[in-house]
């Protein structure tokens, strides 16, 4: 996660000048003072300064705040200790963009829509004879929150407007939503052939051969057939042949005693693909006509026409559909207007989600016909690194969004929540939270599931249903760690210096790091677990108070870390003074440890004065300082989840603030759309109570179509492959009845209850 600082700004309030672009930014002119800041203006309580002399304490003016940009969108203030005072995420614009305005609109006009708003800026373009966008700025982000929540989708001059929040990022990502297109879709040049067999099995034998079989353009189909023309004993009628099919080309397909060819319906298929573009044409202008390429099964082409209007698009299936040209022999020509939404995927994404994007298609045709469509092009065969191509599309809005939704659940992985938040524990960052995702790995196979420490989530992906138990058992997990105990062990004196260093380490190997750490605040060790690991973390402290003797020495020569006299001393404001090397393992140790703002630990941890960010900057390197800034940023943000949320794109570092309900937030970095009341992306045409319902819909389809229930015991979903009725949950060794789901404790009469109440064991 690249961090970009910025020269300090002075944490006195200061004027901000507006900015030039839509784009908040800080500019640091070289020949000026002056600081355009993008956050708003904020009243800090005096900070105390000390001009004892020392590295930190040669100026007498307070420290400047130190400005950093994190994750190349999120703009931080830090104060002294590394505490953080301003966070900026990039979800957070003054920036509106009002579409759909009429084209006539004037400043007058615009200005009585906005008034019951803060408004700086208002760029009105000039009249146009189409629809126009308006850029406003507003006086802070939640102004212009409120107003996109108020104004999208309110009536302004008899149009309907829209209003989205402007973002801080090029466009870039795989995904592209189109509502210009038509499907079309005509009979290929076809004729009907018969044949005419001697003996039953020589019909068959030619049926199973030409079943599926492609000829040029098209894949024919055969069936025995009873009726008129019969020119054999036994008769086999082809559709669709080729219009150019002869007598000699189903001879090659078997002995046939005769055979008789119907009429084609029509003879040139670039001449009739010709005539249906100048009647699309006709409609508006096409930028795009792919046609499938062939075979074409069922007999029927089908193409895509895109227009540079939904208005266009809705006017070529008026104008087209289900009309009878004879261009292609007065067979009906199916035009529909569609919503579509293309996929770029990699070979090795569309490789993992291959099995779940085959059932998909089966569900939503086997449900919607073909009011719905999923459609694959390019490197499906895997023969090359080339991307894979897919497009969902349907007529209806509702149900594309709710297809969408399903197959990005597969698509992007799901984020393992609880209560509608992560589902995360620091256990999963260590030893033992890797070997139990190893475990879900090998008990799980399909599934991949993604730590991702930084942001404290966990992705899942894979098929659905064991997506589904690796998820049951995750959360299952981290309840059983929230119930383990915390023991609070006081540190004193110099024992929590000690700590600092070598112990601290050395009890994190042994503990785990996230159930081990100091809360300097309170002077103690705070470990997690059982009272093994307490007594385990006990030993160490009775260790480092055993090797700290009674030391006279003036504490203002003695290192507050390693209780020696100082080496290549370094001063604070405080007075007390720091071996160089101590101070900077300190700062480093700060990166894992998270307690932040840092503080001196003179006069036995008492000192409450922060490390100078000047001072760090000078002993740490670049890299080393980023590092602190940036764990002192999610250390702030983590320790406030009811205030900042993760963007749901998994591997997307983004965090955002909470917005009006009827908001949607657009990530400056990965481009998804959230809703900011489900804290997910945003389900368009779905209210949150219908993306509730839609969330389970996959693993419900799937249950229905299987042999599976939930476990009395632990409720997780349990599939019976074989063998009788009695069942044992391989997670909680309930003893089930898989036909009442009856439990039965260590499985006692379980087979006289099968046999009186059911009849049998079920075998």
């Amino acid at each position: 996660m690249p961090i970009s600082p910025c020269r300090e700004i002075p944490g006195a309030p200061q004027r901000s000048s507006p900015p030039q672009s839509s784009s908040s930014t800080v500019r640091t002119p070289a020949s000026s003072t002056t600081t355009t800041s993008p956050f708003q203006k904020t009243n800090f309580p005096p900070r105390k300064h000390d001009t004892s002399s020392g590295d930190a304490g040669s100026s007498h003016r307070p420290e400047l705040l130190y400005a950093a940009t994190i994750s190349d969108h999120i703009k931080v203030k830090f104060d002294q200790g590394f505490e953080v005072r301003e966070v900026m995420t990039g979800f957070e614009s003054r920036w509106v963009h009002l579409g759909n305005i009429a084209g006539q609109v004037t400043s007058r006009g615009l200005k009585k829509l906005l008034a019951a708003y803060q408004v700086e800026t208002l760029n009105v373009p000039e009249p146009s004879e189409k629809p126009v966008t308006v850029k406003v700025q507003f006086a802070s982000t939640a102004e212009a929150m409120k107003a996109v929540a108020d104004l999208h989708g309110a009536e302004f001059m008899h149009r309907n407007i829209t209003a989205k929040l402007a973002i801080n990022n090029s466009v870039r990502g795989n995904t592209v939503i189109t509502d210009t297109d038509v499907q079309v879709a005509w009979e290929c040049p076809q004729r009907v052939g018969y044949a005419g067999y001697a003996t039953l099995k020589e019909a068959k034998v030619v049926i199973d051969a030409v079943n599926g079989f492609p000829m040029d353009y098209s894949v024919v189909s055969a069936t025995l057939y009873d009726g008129v023309p019969a020119v054999g004993a036994y008769n086999v009628m082809f559709k669709q042949l080729p219009a150019n099919t002869t007598e000699a080309d189903l001879r090659k397909l078997g002995d046939a005693e005769s055979i008789m060819l119907g009429r084609p319906n029509y003879l040139s298929l670039d001449r009739a693909t010709k005539f249906i573009r100048s009647k699309l044409e006709e409609c508006g202008i096409i930028t795009t006509f792919d046609i499938l390429p062939p075979p074409h099964r069922d007999g029927m082409v089908k193409a895509w026409a895109r227009f540079t209007s939904p208005a266009e698009a809705r006017s070529a299936q008026e104008y087209l559909d289900g009309r009878h040209p004879s261009s292609i022999g007065l067979s009906t020509l199916s035009c529909r207007h569609v919503v579509s939404i293309s996929h770029v995927l990699t070979r090795s994404s569309y490789t993992k989600m291959r099995e779940d994007l085959t059932w998909l298609r089966w569900s939503w045709q086997r449900r919607f016909g073909h009011s719905v469509a999923i459609t694959e092009k390019g490197n499906t065969r895997g023969f090359d690194d080339s991307p894979v191509y897919i497009r969902l599309s349907s007529e209806q809005a509702g149900l594309l969004s709710r297809l969408k939704y399903e197959f990005e659940q597969l698509l992007n992985g799901e984020t393992v929540t609880f209560d509608k938040k992560p589902a995360w524990d620091d256990f999963f960052r260590g030893p033992a939270g890797h070997a139990f995702i190893d475990q879900l790995h090998r008990q799980y196979p399909g599934i991949q599931i993604q730590v991702q420490g930084t942001r404290r989530v966990l992705s899942l992906w894979g098929p659905i249903v064991m997506r589904h138990r690796a998820r049951h058992d995750i959360i299952r997990k981290v309840m059983d760690l929230k119930l383990q105990q915390f023991w609070h062990i006081p540190l004193a004196g110099k024992v929590l210096g000690v700590f600092v260093s070598a112990d601290l380490t050395t009890l994190q190997d042994a503990l785990g790091p996230g159930n081990c750490f100091l809360d300097y605040g309170k002077r103690s060790l705070i470990v997690r677990g059982n009272e093994s690991a307490f007594r385990v973390a006990c030993e160490a402290v009775q260790a480092a108070q055993s090797r700290q003797g009674d030391d006279a020495r003036s504490s203002d020569v003695i290192c507050p870390v390693c209780f020696n006299e100082v080496v290549v001393p370094t001063s604070l404001e405080c007075g007390h003074k720091w071996c160089r090397t101590c101070l900077t393992g300190y700062l480093t140790s700060a990166v894992d440890n998270k307690m932040f703002p840092l503080r001196c630990l003179g006069d036995e941890a008492t000192c409450t004065r922060c490390i100078p960010l000047s001072l760090a900057r000078k002993l740490l390197p670049a890299a080393d300082f980023n590092a602190v800034i940036e764990a002192a940023f999610w250390s702030y943000a983590h320790n406030r989840p009811d205030e900042f949320y993760h963007c749901p794109t998994p591997n997307c570092t983004q965090v955002y603030r909470s917005a009006p309900p009827n908001a949607v937030l657009q990530c400056p970095s990965c481009l998804v759309r959230i809703c900011p009341a489900c804290h997910i992306e945003s389900h368009d045409g779905l209210t949150c109570e219908e993306r509730d319902a839609a969330e389970d819909k996959l693993f419900k389809e799937w249950t229905s179509n299987h042999d599976v229930k939930s476990c009395p015991g632990c409720k997780a979903p349990i599939e019976r492959s074989e063998g009788c009725n009695h069942m044992t949950c391989i997670r909680c060794q309930t003893h089930i009845c898989w036909e009442c789901l009856a439990t039965f404790p260590k499985g006692a009469g379980i087979y006289d209850h099968m046999r009186a109440m059911h009849g049998s064991i079920g075998i």
